[in-house]
């Protein structure tokens, strides 16, 4: 998975744009929504005996909470990322039928 801020050549083919979307999903699910949880979470004064790796993960926190959100974002199916998935998908494929119509945008301007 190549990160969503990084410059890559665009994917030419359908189905690798749709592979390259599914993974931005994931990741901005990962770092918002879930980034968010852990961050709130760890905030949080309920320690336990267990789950808490002691001084080493307090200066770590935000490192390790960045890699969990990532892959929370990349190892959940059927979560938030894919609801997120599956509506941009539907937004692109009709912006696409709009272009082929030769629409610009759904309020009716041409190119």
């Amino acid at each position: 998975m190549v990160p969503v801020g990084t410059t890559t050549d665009v994917p030419k083919t359908p189905a690798a744009k749709l592979d390259r979307l599914r993974d931005a999903t994931r990741e901005i699910a990962g770092s918002v929504f879930y980034g968010t949880l852990l961050k709130t979470m760890r905030a949080s004064k309920l320690k336990g005996i267990y789950g808490h790796g002691g001084r080493g993960e307090e200066i770590f926190a935000a490192q390790l909470d960045g890699i969990m959100a990532q892959e929370m974002g990349r190892g959940t199916k059927g979560g938030i990322a894919d609801a997120m998935y599956e509506s941009l998908k539907a937004q692109q494929e009709r912006i696409g039928r709009l272009h082929s119509a030769g629409m610009e945008d759904g309020n009716g301007k041409r190119d």
